[in-house]
């Protein structure tokens, strides 16, 4: 009973500490997402030398020299970390009424998100390591490319996104597909560069929206 109890007791601290996030608007989780994540990757490729993002894929930073592996670590955790909550935003946002594509698109990039956050932990440093990582890499992809595609969908059919916003993501998606058909580093940078963009466009939009209101 004392167990069952205390277990209720995280559940509803959790709900509080949950209720206390959405407090915030999503578009400030999502520019810190893409912030704090673009300023702990340059800082990574700061402390590489010689490091080459035509012949290198983003990876590479989280084996590097020096402080570069800590800074790519702290990247992806805080990228991955502050997302999530921009998601959920995005979804309330959101007045579709298919429930069952906005779940879908919403779970979809929480799965991204913690794909990314623990690819941190596995730097390609061995066969089984590389294998791990390459897997998490594989599931963020995949789920991220699906659920731009899903909030695209949505936001063609919503009255406050414009279709550029619906594009945006379209072709932030097809950038995904083809970095996985031909697998070229610097196409990989495009891609993040792309989900970054994104991610700050829409996070603008909803505050701007918001202040409207």
């Amino acid at each position: 009973m004392k167990l069952l109890k205390y277990g209720e007791n995280i559940i509803e601290k959790l709900n509080k500490f949950v209720e206390k996030l959405l407090k915030i608007p999503g578009g400030v989780y999502g520019l810190l997402s893409v912030s704090l994540g673009a300023i702990f990757i340059f800082l990574s490729y700061l402390n590489f030398p010689g490091y080459d993002m035509i012949n290198n894929d983003v990876s590479v930073l989280g084996i590097g020299p020096g402080l570069a592996p800590l800074f790519f670590f702290i990247s992806l955790i805080l990228a991955g970390m502050f997302a999530i909550p921009f998601y959920i935003f995005l979804v309330r946002f959101l007045r579709e009424k298919n429930e069952k594509l906005t779940k879908r698109a919403v779970k979809l990039s929480i799965i991204a998100c913690i794909a990314l956050s623990m690819i941190a932990f596995f730097p390609v440093i061995n066969l089984v390591i590389g294998v791990i990582h390459a897997t998490l890499a594989g599931v963020y992809f995949v789920c991220k490319c699906l659920s731009l595609i899903f909030f695209s969908l949505i936001m063609l059919r919503e009255n406050n996104f414009s279709k550029i916003h619906a594009y945006f993501g379209f072709i932030a998606a097809g950038l995904i597909v083809f970095y996985i058909i031909v697998r070229w580093s610097i196409v990989e940078w495009i891609v993040f560069f792309a989900i970054g963009a994104w991610t700050i466009d829409i996070s603008i939009f909803t505050l701007y929206e918001k202040l409207k209101i």
